[in-house]
């Protein structure tokens, strides 16, 4: 009796012709117009070819070895070195088969670490989470670990180049927290860091949110540092 695959076999353009054909219309779209929407990017081919590898079909809860932070890459890629040590020791992650994801995950962690080092803090002292899909569940996860429902947190209005996490009624930040928003000066489209100083001390926000999605200035951290350590 044969053995019946139920494995789908095949590309997508053999499977489902219209589903491909609508991708390759997608693809010619992006390429022909300009939409200038701050929260998009282009994805480079290598990109969509590691996302969308046989990486999807584990579930990798946990995170991988904290010891592996401190290899180099050469040690780090010692692929049987480490897999030998990965089966003495075991994983902490809660779902088992993670072996090859440790790696790419540790991996991304070093790269990410020394592409954001600088003269002032090494890429060993930077810890990265690679694990959010996007800003909005890492601004999630920031909130819940350092305010509570109905703290007040003060962040970049909407419509003045903010975004949707910073307080915004459509979002779960402007429904689980008191938001208190910031602005840019209407003759210059600048933040006003007086102003910014003047609504912290009143609101006494448990967050201030230095960032935007449609900026196109320099942000003062260092003011926002300023403000923050007084209220």
């Amino acid at each position: 009796m044969p053995y019946d695959d139920y494995l789908f076999r095949g590309d997508l353009a053999s499977l489902d012709p219209d589903v491909a054909a609508l991708i390759d219309l997608e693809a010619l779209r992006q390429a022909r117009k300009l939409i200038m929407i701050p929260s998009e990017s282009s994805i480079p081919q290598a990109v969509r070819e590691a996302v969308g590898s046989v990486l999807g079909n584990i579930y990798a809860e946990g995170y991988p070895p904290e010891h592996w932070r401190w290899l180099d890459e050469g040690e780090l890629l010692d692929v049987d070195v480490r897999l030998a040590e990965f089966r003495r020791s075991g994983s902490p992650r809660y779902y088992k088969g993670t072996e090859i994801a440790e790696l790419v995950e540790t991996l991304a962690q070093q790269r990410t670490a020394q592409r954001f080092a600088n003269a002032r803090i090494s890429a060993d002292r930077l810890y990265v989470n690679v694990q959010p899909l996007s800003g909005a569940p890492a601004n999630s996860a920031v909130y819940t670990a350092l305010a509570r429902p109905g703290d007040t947190i003060m962040g970049f209005d909407l419509s003045h180049g903010g975004h949707l996490t910073h307080g915004s009624p459509a979002n779960l930040s402007g429904k689980w927290f008191r938001p208190v928003p910031y602005t840019v000066r209407r003759e210059d489209q600048v933040i006003d860091m007086a102003e910014v100083a003047r609504i912290a001390r009143e609101a006494r926000p448990k967050l201030i949110i230095a960032g935007g999605s449609a900026y196109a200035r320099h942000w003062d951290f260092a003011g926002f540092r300023a403000i923050a350590d007084e209220v």
